[in-house]
């Protein structure tokens, strides 16, 4: 099992090598990290600015309430209102950005696996069904986001326990969002990711749990997000080697269950 984790660090590493040796990739793979911060910090801004009236409007049950205490209520309430939008916000930036840049980060995925070997017979893949698949991914992260945030309200426990748990979460989903490439060139749905990252779960962990750490740092997603689809592509060209050569059983799309992690 740690011998997995480090091989999917390695993954990643990996994916920064590819990049780095070819510029054209990283400034491809960067354009959509940039616009999807860009209007992930004009959405913060916009709503700290406007929080106040916002709070104001949504609490007149406080008007009749002392000065300074409807005041202090207000503004803790106003923070709340902009970090919780942080929160969500990079909880669904790997997405957006996968998103907004699909076609990018596609010819990435799409050199990699060509210098491993292509696809002998491919599917035709569609911007829509990835961006379904990974639309089911961000639901069931938001789904998640209600019992994790109930765990940080534990005392004691939850302030160490809901932070790690939620960390665990979220890079499951982001290594879930990176894969899709490969998988739908060969026609396999969201499930069949799930099923083949499920079985070399510690490999998968530890090349997303790097990369969405990584990725927190607003300005070094700009350079993780192209590192990350490379290293992806790596890791889900792997696990589809090692499905060709001792073959399970994998679902179809006619099988895919929504919003399951």
């Amino acid at each position: 099992m740690i011998r997995d984790f480090f091989a999917g660090i390695g993954l990643l590493l990996r994916g920064f090598g590819i990049v780095f040796r070819t510029p054209r990739l990283l400034l491809l793979g960067a354009l959509p990290a940039v616009v999807t911060g860009g209007l992930l910090l004009a959405l913060v801004i916009t709503l700290g600015i406007f929080a106040p009236d916002l709070v104001a409007l949504a609490t007149p049950f406080a008007d009749g309430w002392d000065a300074t205490y409807r005041e202090i209520f207000r503004d803790l309430a106003a923070v709340a209102l902009v970090i919780a939008l942080l929160f969500l916000g990079l909880l669904v930036f790997a997405a957006a950005t996968l998103a907004i840049g699909a076609p990018f980060y596609e010819s990435i995925a799409r050199r990699v696996e060509d210098q491993l070997g292509g696809v002998p017979t491919e599917n035709d893949t569609s911007w829509w069904t990835d961006t379904v698949d990974n639309a089911k991914v961000v639901g069931a992260s938001a789904l998640l986001a209600v019992p994790l945030f109930l765990i940080d309200l534990v005392p004691v426990v939850g302030e160490t326990a809901g932070p790690v748990i939620g960390v665990c979460v979220s890079a499951w989903m982001f290594g879930l969002e990176l894969s899709v490439v490969p998988f739908s060139r060969r026609g396999l749905p969201l499930a069949a990711r799930r099923h083949l990252l499920g079985r070399r779960r510690a490999l998968a962990f530890g090349f997303a749990l790097p990369a969405y750490l990584l990725c927190l740092v607003p300005l070094l997603a700009i350079v993780v997000m192209p590192a990350a689809t490379a290293g992806g592509t790596l890791l889900a060209h792997r696990l589809l080697e090692e499905q060709a050569s001792a073959p399970v059983s994998l679902p179809r799309p006619d099988s895919e269950k929504p919003f399951l992690p």
